[in-house]
């Protein structure tokens, strides 16, 4: 063999190794390029899946609590027929509601006729669902009695003379739609199909596909399991690779289909640029290398973060709604609790009980607080905050939660001691890390509570003030620090905690613009780090807001007359009664309607009013009262979740969010009428 042959072939054979490295490394990268498209899809199919799920058990859920009011359980048509349509207008999703008595074959009432329109035959699904059903039940797509695709919801009522009704409510396949409209990714398909095989939702052709059964490819796809990826051709003939999941309550599953090159190609190309890097990329090998790696893993972080942040919104969603259902029963039960208080006698035995229910009442007050803040529903006083006399003011309480077996210190930096957030909420942040990190420390250590300014990065253009709460106990493994911020999840024993606690300082963060992060490593302690907007420090003299704050006095005069204007008698008729104990004159309306006629009579010289009723809302009645009074003074009362409507509709009035004690409701009237004298104490009833 030549000379220059063998030199050839010993540079052939030392490259050798190295041509195989770049090609098993551009090889890598594409099938990672691959597989991120596959989980991406598989991540937006669970999360359709799981949105339309909650959609629908919430819907069902409604429906339950009609089933079981007390107009159906009497047997009251007129007022269930009343109450069924205030409930479907509160849903605005429901096309209509059905009472049937499957018994004798009939339907007892139909929203979409009058109550006094006689007797008909029971709809034929409605009749298919009734034998055998024992309990709330989510029936496929199927069309009502005017050819509409509906997604019927069905709940058993059993009276109280033992007559067994079904109740159905027509859930409109609208709502469905909406959710996969708005979570579809750029050039995907995505739908939703039931149990059958059948379209309920579509983000093509929506309208003509609804349904109508799926392609052959999804039905064997739902036939053979739960999850998974498919290959398919859409009926528009757009060839795609389609991720699935389904429901665990409803049985519907969700189907996300990218187009095919997204998968195939990789695979084609990491093969056919193989023998090219082998020769144009011998320089570039070790650059090319680090930079598929470092992009791999930054793609990775950023799902993740992605999967966390969808995940929290969505429980987020669920924890608010719960909140809001219960402020409105919590504010009549703590306001009859504070009623009879002031009707029972010094010595009553029964004032024991009274407080203690009066008590649990005002803990689950501070629970649904708490879920309101994880859910991002609950209004943040935001306002400039010192962090330096937040912490010494709560050195005593520290210091009484940890315990003498912990020693704690704090460091706060001159350039980051003043933060733009919630202080109460900042407060209880701390307190929550404070006693996390307590529990973290059985046999004792330290507390370290310092800050220190960050420059702005990302989106952001301000600075931010990073407060950091570090701890030298038992530390956290990654997955426990993973979920340590879910609702709901601790790692204590029975009744030793509600796992709100971490979750309340993340919803604190994520409401101030900011941000929440746990380091942690098991043996080695844990640091929370929260990072805050950073505010200028004041000019001169106390902060503003803070001195606006300690001028506001809660004055009353007791020759004011009031309308209190809510449609739940329960809490109307514990409004009336601790408004006249206050000393007030006032009127009541159930209804806006009614509100209005009275106040072309006469107008008071306060409306309170509920924000969410049937019929005219609270914002609608505050509209038009304006229209008819201008400068009537309105406050409205109300537990409702969604701020942004509430602030649209307040326009400055005055709002008491439920549930509220009496002190609480004399403090917020005061401020409504402006008045110079209040009442230090109730007048006794």
């Amino acid at each position: 063999m030549p000379r220059w042959s063998r030199s050839y072939a010993l540079w052939i054979a030392a490259l050798a190794p190295l041509f195989v490295l770049i090609g098993v490394l551009v090889f890598a990268a594409f099938e990672g390029a691959r597989r991120d498209v596959e989980v991406v899809s598989a991540q937006r199919a669970t999360e359709v899946a799981s949105l339309v799920d909650a959609s629908a058990v919430s819907e069902l859920k409604l429906a339950q609590v009609l089933a079981s009011s007390a107009p159906l359980a009497r047997e009251d048509m007129a007022e269930a027929y009343r109450r069924a349509a205030e409930v479907m207008a509160l849903s605005g999703n429901w096309r209509t509601v059905v009472l049937s008595d499957p018994a004798r074959g009939i339907e007892v009432f139909d929203l979409r006729r009058p109550l006094d329109g006689g007797p008909r035959p029971m709809a034929d699904y409605i009749a298919a669902a009734a034998p055998g059903l024992a309990g709330p039940t989510m029936s496929d797509i199927t069309r009502d009695r005017l050819g509409v695709y509906v997604l019927p919801l069905h709940v058993p009522v059993v009276t109280d003379r033992g007559r067994r009704y079904l109740l159905t409510v027509e859930l409109d396949t609208a709502a469905i739609q909406a959710l996969v409209t708005t979570r579809a990714p750029p050039g995907s398909v995505v739908a939703v199909v039931d149990r059958s095989g059948n379209f309920i939702a579509r983000n093509v052709a929506y309208e003509s596909r609804v349904g109508r059964p799926a392609t052959r490819y999804v039905r064997d796809a739902i036939a053979g399991g739960r999850r998974g990826l498919y290959p398919g051709v859409t009926y528009e003939g757009f060839k795609n690779y389609t991720a699935f999941d389904t429901g665990q309550r409803t049985g519907w599953s969700a189907h996300v289909a990218v187009a095919s090159y997204l998968v195939d190609t990789p695979r084609r190309m990491s093969l056919a640029i193989l023998g090219v890097v082998a020769v144009a990329c011998l320089g570039a090998s070790g650059g090319l290398a680090l930079v598929a790696v470092r992009r791999m893993r930054s793609r990775r972080q950023e799902e993740a973060r992605l999967h966390q942040s969808q995940k929290m919104e969505a429980v987020g969603q669920l924890t608010g709604g719960i909140a809001h259902d219960f402020n409105n029963l919590l504010t009549a039960i703590i306001g009859g609790l504070e009623l009879s208080l002031k009707r029972a006698a010094p010595g009553d035995p029964s004032r024991r009980y009274l407080e203690g229910a009066l008590d649990a009442a005002a803990r689950g007050a501070k629970l649904t607080s708490r879920l309101l803040a994880f859910s991002r529903t609950q209004r943040l006083a935001r306002e400039r905050v010192d962090v330096q006399a937040v912490m010494w003011g709560m050195t005593d309480l520290l210091e009484q939660s940890l315990g003498p077996r912990i020693a704690m210190s704090i460091d706060v930096a001159e350039d980051a001691r003043w933060v733009v957030t919630d202080q109460n909420q900042l407060e209880l942040a701390l307190l929550n890390l404070a006693v996390n990190a307590r529990d973290a420390m059985p046999e004792g250590g330290r507390l370290e509570l310092s800050t220190r300014r960050t420059p702005a990065k990302g989106r952001s253009s301000h600075d931010r003030v990073e407060i950091v709460v570090a701890d030298t106990g038992q530390g956290m493994t990654r997955e426990v620090a993973a979920r340590a911020f879910d609702p709901f999840f601790t790692t204590k024993e029975v009744n030793r905690g509600t796992g709100l606690g971490l979750a309340q300082v993340y919803a604190m963060a994520r409401q101030s613009d900011g941000e929440a992060v746990i380091e942690s490593v098991p043996g080695q302690g844990t640091r929370v780090r929260l990072r805050l907007p950073a505010a200028p420090p004041p000019l001169a003299g106390p902060d503003d807001v803070n001195a606006r704050k300690d001028a506001v006095t809660a004055s009353l005069r007791r020759d004011r007359r009031l309308m209190v204007v809510d449609d739940d008698a329960g809490v109307r008729g514990v409004l009336v009664d601790e408004l006249r104990l206050l000393g007030f004159q006032v009127t009541e309306a159930a209804s806006g309607a009614e509100a209005l006629a009275m106040l072309e009579r006469d107008a008071p010289d306060l409306m309170i009013v509920d924000f969410l009723m049937p019929g005219l809302t609270g914002a609608d009645v505050a509209v038009r009262a304006r229209e008819l009074r201008p400068g009537q003074r309105i406050m409205f009362v109300s537990g409702h979740m969604d701020n942004a409507a509430l602030d649209a509709a307040a326009q400055g009035a005055v709002v008491l969010r439920k549930p509220f004690v009496v002190a609480e409701l004399a403090e917020t009237v005061g401020r409504a009428l402006d008045d110079a004298e209040a009442p230090q104490t109730a007048p006794s009833a």
